[in-house]
């Protein structure tokens, strides 16, 4: 029983979008704490790791919609494809609240405001409970 559930868990795309989801907001945040700036500058113009985000999302969405029946064959690049895909969710999921929190007034301290966190862990609580859930409803083979 235990050996089923677990096997269901590996090969659950879901699992991959969780961790992607929760790795990008934990290390963004790590990196930012450690002194890290997440905004690369050119030209005076500042670019946040939403663009990151986006970018990420944009290149997995148009390969697993490009390559869908191909990839549904091969579990272990659709898992990828999903990481890849919850990595940028979570980037810019991260900056998003912090955008929208914050409003005009841009500061690293503001990065640290309590409801940031909060918003945060309760984005990763949500995409946790999706995986529970994914993983229950799963047709087993």
């Amino acid at each position: 029983m235990v050996k089923n559930i677990s096997k269901r868990i590996d090969e659950q795309p879901s699992l991959y979008l969780f961790l992607g989801i929760a790795s990008a907001i934990v290390l963004a945040r790590l990196y930012v704490y450690l002194g890290g700036d997440l905004g690369l500058g050119y030209d005076g113009i500042k670019f946040h790791h939403i663009f990151l985000g986006i970018i990420l999302v944009i290149a997995s969405g148009l390969v697993f919609f490009s390559l869908n029946e191909q990839l549904r064959k091969y579990n272990r690049a659709m898992c990828v494809i999903a990481l890849v895909f919850g990595f940028g969710v979570g980037l810019i999921s991260d900056e998003a609240n912090f955008l929208v929190s914050i409003g005009q007034y841009y500061s690293l301290s503001n990065y640290y405001q309590p409801i940031n966190l909060y918003v945060d862990t309760v984005f990763i609580i949500f995409a946790f409970l999706l995986l529970i859930f994914s993983i229950f409803t799963r047709k087993r083979k």
